[in-house]
């Protein structure tokens, strides 16, 4: 008797401890881009599998209420086993809200995992600072989230569209949305449509305008979308964070004297291509080319901005540097070197360029 004893505690201890063990092991596992699953933990894919499907998850939700609704829309199999796992692994107070979207073939320590860490779709894409449109367009691509054809043409159609969101309507007339698809990290939901996703970059501009921001964007004497315009300029041309009220200050004392701007970040612009969006060294036949966004040739702003500048920038492109500065000369380590006048200015290019400019 004392044996058979024995032996069922000693088997019910290794159950316990083997389902730990895999429980612990769904901390890593994901089906997201950036974390694949390592291969000691393949094992746990022989779990039943199920999906797609998608779940609206509200705060106060308990891991035993999820369960049950995870059962219900088929996203799992047992909502006693995904009870359980969250209490193993002790998260059942630790599940994030949101309507989550799960693909086909998810395990049961894959979806916790999701809640857990508030993961609502697979399709997940940073998109950084200073892209143009293009470029955004190429990363939503390859993270799967829409067809290129596709987000092309949904550009098309709300550049002549009045629904774009109060912000983007204020645009000038015939202006592209650049500059308008604000940068951020983004969770699109499975089956998200090209409009979709527009939409959520464009909705996510504003939300991300505090109302002090937008006060004094009105204060600044400035249209918000010449705002977001210097505020791009501001981002290809700065690197450092210091820096950036510093080049919105020349960009606002070049406008105010009525100066060419003459930076090279709009050239860029104008002359990328595929493949090289941003030319690192422009020649002299670069900096003649015919186009509104050539700064060198023509005075003022360009007509849209040139990239998606982040909040840093518009900050600093609403609230310049009470500096005189009219000029700046990169020193060649991120930073750059600032002049009031011309002549100080080419002293400036001679130190760190070797050269007159």
């Amino acid at each position: 008797m004392f044996k058979a004893s024995w032996r069922t505690s000693v088997t019910l201890t290794l159950a316990v401890i083997t389902v730990v063990c895999v429980a612990s092991a769904a901390v890593v596992v994901s089906r997201t881009p950036d974390r694949q699953l390592p291969a000691t933990l393949q094992l746990s894919r022989a779990s039943a599998t199920y999906g797609p499907s998608s779940v609206s998850i509200v705060e106060g939700d308990s891991a035993a209420v999820i369960g049950r609704r995870l059962l219900i829309s088929e996203a799992i199999g047992s909502h006693t086993r995904f009870e359980l796992l969250a209490l193993l692994l002790g998260w059942e107070g630790s599940l994030e809200p949101g309507s989550y979207s799960f693909e086909a073939g998810l395990t049961t320590y894959e979806i916790l995992w999701r809640i857990h860490f508030g993961e609502i779709s697979p399709l997940r894409v940073v998109i950084p600072e200073g892209l143009r449109v293009e470029q955004v367009t190429e990363r939503l691509v390859q993270a799967g989230v829409i067809e290129y054809a596709d987000f092309v043409v949904a550009l098309e159609a709300d550049a002549e569209s009045s629904t774009v969101g109060p912000l983007a309507a204020q645009r000038p007339a015939g202006a592209s949305l650049e500059g308008y698809l604000f940068p951020s990290a983004y969770s699109f939901p499975l089956g998200a449509t090209a409009e979709d996703a527009l939409h959520l970059m464009l909705l996510r501009l504003g939300d991300s305008l505090n109302p002090l921001l937008q006060e004094q964007i009105d204060a600044s004497g400035r249209t918000l979308h010449e705002i977001l315009t210097i505020a791009s300029i501001i981002e290809r041309e700065v690197v450092e964070d210091s820096e950036r009220s510093l080049v919105s200050a020349v960009i606002w004392n070049r406008l105010d004297a009525g100066m060419p701007l003459q930076m090279d970040s709009t050239v860029q612009y104008a002359v990328g291509n595929h493949g090289e969006w941003w030319k690192r060294e422009l020649t002299a036949a670069d900096l003649a080319t015919e186009s509104a966004f050539n700064t060198y040739l023509v005075s003022g702003l360009p007509p849209t901005p040139i990239a998606s500048p982040g909040l840093a920038s518009i900050e600093a492109a609403a609230n310049p540097a009470r500096v005189p500065y009219l000029f700046f000369v990169a020193r060649g380590d991120g930073t750059h070197e600032f002049a009031v006048t011309y002549e100080e200015h080419q002293a400036n290019v001679e130190r760190y360029r070797g050269g007159a400019e």
